[in-house]
């Protein structure tokens, strides 16, 4: 997910908590047209309207935009978690591509995310070659090889002259 998509989401759930604000009001507001009339009518729900208790029909919007509220908090609170694991996950491997350790073993590791990465997968890379579970420096050991090849294809030129 990209910052836009966040921004979204964010911009969605302030909405919907406008909406769910705002139908709150407006029940609020017919509960208390229906309140004036119901003293002059007394009471026909069998509740107290002068002790201002709500309605059961009220109670029952509110536990159901509150339930609805909960879940989408809920929701927006999980994609913001993977999107957060997401975009680690990606810091991960390409600073252990740079670094030179292999994307089977990047799964594997426990990499602090909020800190030097590069500085830690470097660490582990040494302590892996350390003790011969990675080769010194499979990059260089390539580019060392044409290197050399060059240098003696050179080398074999000057013999022949």
């Amino acid at each position: 997910m990209d910052k836009n998509t966040e921004q979204e989401t964010a911009k969605t759930a302030k909405n919907i908590d406008e909406q769910i604000r705002d139908a709150l009001r407006e029940a609020q507001a017919a509960f208390g047209s229906r309140q004036t009339d119901t003293k002059a009518q007394g009471s026909q729900d069998g509740e107290s309207v002068g002790n201002q208790e709500e309605p059961a029909w009220f109670r029952k919007y509110r536990a159901e935009q509150e339930k609805l509220y909960q879940q989408l908090r809920k929701d927006n609170d999980t994609m913001k978690a993977e999107k957060r694991r997401e975009e680690e996950s990606a810091i991960i491997t390409s600073a252990a591509e740079r670094v030179g350790i292999p994307k089977y073993l990047v799964e594997h590791l426990k990499i602090d995310a909020e800190g030097n990465v590069e500085q830690q997968l470097t660490h582990i890379k040494q302590k892996m070659v350390n003790h011969s579970l990675l080769p010194i420096d499979s990059q260089c050991k390539t580019d060392n090889n044409a290197l050399l090849e060059s240098e003696a294809d050179e080398w074999a030129k000057t013999i022949e002259h």
